[in-house]
């Protein structure tokens, strides 16, 4: 029989179709594995190819060159503008409203390896990567025209990517969309209701049936979400309230490449390195001490794909439910 949950941040329904098979095998795809090599002439994104990208805005330097590498979007779809609000241009045409499109979209290349893979990093080098997400957030929230910053990793065809060689983006907007700030006033409305965070409220009460807990270690927990959009939907928050990711620490960044490397790694084994996006979900840094908010990274493989009802209706449908999800995400090796 089926069953229908509704997620505690954004109210959202989840169908979860109990008929429905929920092997790992069903979800896992053919598709064409290519070995790939670690240097490619082509790749603008592999070291010594740095001449067929834009000119690198930020670097991390190692022994023999750099480690992470961040350029603007050869193609993006917000440029910068102005560096003042008024800089902006808000025009209106009858009942529609436009702005200019600025802002920023920069390319965040993980690794100078093409064959690299982040789930294979050192941990030290995912360390890194993290560490440049937080500066690049830093430095492009002190633009006042920057209202929003997301920054996300595709992986695989169906997640989006073009390049294979591991990297991952950020966008700045100068708006917040409403999908966004739904989950904003979904949760300054339950703070205001009860006075406390919903995500911290979240975290304590997984902690205490551990029936959805895929790992946990000192800093950070990764779970599989009460109303799971997707299949293996997996959520990664601090366990400590923190509402901003550009506040969190040296101790942080270690931990938390920790706990990344292996949810991915764990979804790389169980389901034979599906395709998937993940997306760290902040507050701006202007509101970094909010007592509602709480930044998370949200893992989502794309393994199903949306059809009419759920375009129609808004509704999710979920083949497995997350506790089995957890089950054996936990029960795989890294």
């Amino acid at each position: 029989m089926s069953v229908i949950r509704q997620d505690l941040i954004t109210k959202d329904w989840t169908i979860f179709a109990g008929d429905r098979s929920g092997r790992p095998t069903d979800f896992k795809k053919v598709k064409e594995k290519k070995v790939l090599n670690e240097y490619e002439p082509c790749c603008p994104f592999c070291r010594g190819n740095d001449h067929m990208t834009p000119k690198e805005v930020f670097t991390i330097e190692g022994d023999d060159g750099w480690l992470v590498r961040v350029v603007p979007n050869k193609f993006p779809i917000l440029e910068p503008g102005g560096k003042t609000e008024t800089d902006i241009k808000r025009s209106a045409a009858g009942p529609y409203l436009e702005i200019d499109g600025t802002g920023s979209h920069e390319v965040i290349i993980e690794s100078p390896k093409h064959n690299d893979n982040l789930c294979q990093l050192e941990s030290g080098q995912v360390e890194n990567v993290i560490r440049t997400y937080r500066e690049r957030f830093i430095e492009l929230s002190s633009n006042k025209n920057n209202k929003l910053i997301v920054i996300f990793k595709n992986h695989g065809n169906k997640a989006g990517t073009s390049l294979v060689h591991p990297h991952s983006q950020l966008v700045a907007t100068p708006f917040i969309p409403s999908f966004v700030r739904n989950r904003f006033c979904e949760s300054e409305r339950y703070f205001n209701d009860f006075g406390k965070c919903v995500y911290c409220e979240m975290i304590a009460y997984e902690k205490k049936i551990r029936k959805r807990i895929i790992y946990e270690n000192e800093g950070f927990i990764a779970l599989a979400p009460y109303a799971s959009a997707v299949p293996y939907n997996i959520w990664i928050l601090p366990k400590k309230h923190q509402a901003c990711f550009a506040k969190i620490s040296e101790n942080d960044i270690v931990s938390l490449a920790t706990n990344l490397k292996t949810v991915i790694k764990k979804l790389y084994n169980l389901l034979d390195d599906p395709d998937y996006n993940y997306i760290i979900d902040s507050t701006p840094i202007d509101q970094a001490g909010s007592r509602f908010y709480h930044w998370h990274i949200e893992v989502v493989p794309q393994l199903i794909t949306r059809a009419g009802f759920e375009i129609g209706s808004g509704i999710n449908v979920n083949t497995i439910l997350p506790e089995r999800c957890a089950e054996l995400l936990r029960a795989t090796d890294t």
